[in-house]
């Protein structure tokens, strides 16, 4: 396996997608204007958010070529909707040990527009399991949520990257979760869950291998760098 760092990687998923001549479009919010009312209720032009289907499989093919990383196609599970069903997907196994799988899941939403019928297309990336999700992009696909393509092929980058780089946390509770990367974290659910500066120390503790005493009812999940 050639040596390669995960901003060479980079490099090669945005030659690649750039060949593919899709759709891009700026922020339609920039300069800080809120958006209007309607915007919130509305999803004009839904069949673009298909880029975000072709950068999971332009990452998966880079990662793929330039690591050691065997693919499994997945066979759609559950149904389209939230939070685990997907219409079809890969799951991407490293060989470096310590590390976690990482799962491309897209999803075709049925969607109503200004004119008539669409299809959304969405995209969940999962950790160590199918089930465990740790980005959806589109976050939602409405007008006034809309920030740009650029944005949004970053928000699935810098998953991917933060995954393949290394180290990687996450943390399930019944009703509460968080991620954690070098870089920063996040937190997030519902009803009663631990402190946020705790939950990253925690975090930042099992990526280190230190032994540690998990909240009640809480699974673990850590991942190494895939890269040599």
């Amino acid at each position: 396996m050639v040596s390669v760092s995960v901003s060479e990687l980079q490099v090669l998923v945005e030659a690649e997608y750039g060949r593919l001549e899709l759709p891009s479009w700026p922020n339609p919010h920039a300069g800080m204007f809120p958006p209007d009312e309607n915007e919130y209720s509305r999803v004009t032009d839904p069949e673009r958010y298909r880029i975000v289907h072709a950068r999971a499989s332009v990452w998966a093919a880079v990662l793929e070529d330039a690591l050691d990383v065997s693919s499994e196609t997945l066979a759609a599970a559950g149904g389209a909707e939230r939070p685990h069903g997907f219409d079809r997907g890969v799951g991407l196994i490293p060989c470096q040990p310590g590390t976690l799988p990482l799962f491309l899941l897209e999803r075709d939403v049925p969607t109503q527009t200004p004119t008539g019928e669409g299809t959304l297309a969405l995209l969940d990336i999962g950790v160590g399991r199918p089930d465990i999700v740790v980005s959806m992009q589109p976050d939602c696909g409405c007008d006034a949520c809309d920030s740009g393509s650029s944005d949004l092929l970053e928000a699935i980058d810098a998953r991917i990257r933060h995954v393949v780089g290394g180290p990687f946390v996450v943390l399930r509770g019944t009703t509460w979760r968080a991620e954690w990367h070098p870089g920063g974290g996040s937190a997030g659910g519902e009803g009663c869950r631990p402190d946020f500066r705790q939950v990253m120390e925690l975090c930042r503790r099992l990526a280190a291998s230190d032994i540690v005493h998990l909240p009640e009812d809480t699974e673990a999940l850590v991942g190494q760098s895939w890269l040599s």
